[in-house]
């Protein structure tokens, strides 16, 4: 059976499908015959990628969720069901970007928010779901990060976000064994967002940077667009598979060289992450004084 068959009628949940990856995603299992339910905050943006996917002869609601709630996670899936009669997928895509040392936040908000969106953002729908997931031996798709197995120095908040995320849904794929759900990780790599929507930052001042990570700056990293990513993430799903794993080359020899030398690995991902970092900052006092 092809990839575009196994997704036939198949109910798919996508967190964080206004934009960017998400959006990509959804327009793709749509195209695939998937069932789209489109989760996220914002309402005009999902209508948007609601009437896309209809227009195009694809099957799709809009859901206005707050996923950090849980009282708003469940309501969404009751309408899911309501709509659909079951859950086969749920994408836990929903996610908040924060960089900032500890000795330079100016409030613990950007750590905050990060687990918030991050991890309760991706376990609330999960605990919400799980009972309809188990009736249809279906699948949970989470997207991590490789700062979810590697620390990042500037990154407090994101990656303890992501540690959190990863222990989660491993555990819970021990769990789910019996039941028959699969649990698919989810690690983009290096990704800007293609729709020309950019992606929003909480800095260490707690308030949000928009950035256009399709800019390449001193010292950065090469990035693949989110439609690349979505493709590929979509295969994965069809397929059920385990682990999708897009980051580069390097990230995963450190993530395998850091249990063998780890404080030799620490150094040289400091080093990296501080230039980076400095770059990173240049380009959002760049876009910041181009938008007043």
């Amino acid at each position: 059976m092809s990839n575009e068959m196994t997704m036939r009628d198949k109910v798919v949940v996508v967190t964080g499908a206004s934009q960017g990856l998400g959006q990509f995603l959804a327009v793709e299992l749509a195209a695939r015959g998937a069932k789209v339910v489109l989760v996220a905050r914002n309402k005009a943006r999902l209508e948007i990628v609601r009437d896309q996917i209809t227009a195009a002869g694809g099957i799709a609601v809009s859901l206005p969720t707050d996923v950090t709630d849980e009282d708003s996670c469940d309501l969404m899936i009751n309408q899911t069901m309501a709509h659909f009669g079951g859950i086969d997928v749920l994408v836990l895509n929903a996610g908040s970007a924060t960089y900032g040392r500890l000795d330079e936040l100016q409030s613990f908000d950007p750590v905050r928010d990060a687990m918030d969106v991050n991890f309760f953002g991706a376990a609330y729908p999960t605990y919400r779901a799980l009972e309809h997931l188990i009736a249809r031996k279906g699948l949970i798709a989470y997207v991590t990060s490789g700062s979810g197995h590697l620390p990042m120095a500037g990154y407090l908040g994101y990656t303890t976000s992501k540690h959190a995320m990863n222990g989660f849904f491993e555990a819970l794929r021990l769990e789910m064994i019996p039941h028959g759900v699969g649990v698919l990780t989810i690690n983009p790599g290096d990704m800007y967002s293609d729709d020309g929507a950019g992606r929003t930052f909480i800095g260490p001042d707690g308030n949000q940077h928009k950035i256009d990570l399709s800019i390449k700056r001193d010292n950065d990293i090469d990035r693949v667009p989110a439609s690349t990513v979505a493709t590929k993430t979509a295969q994965a799903i069809a397929g059920r598979r385990r682990d999708l794993d897009l980051s580069p080359t390097i990230q995963k020899l450190g993530t395998i060289a850091r249990a063998i030398t780890p404080a030799l690995v620490d150094r040289i991902i400091y080093r990296k992450v501080a230039r980076m970092r400095s770059a990173f900052a240049a380009e959002a006092e760049l876009l910041a004084d181009r938008q007043k």
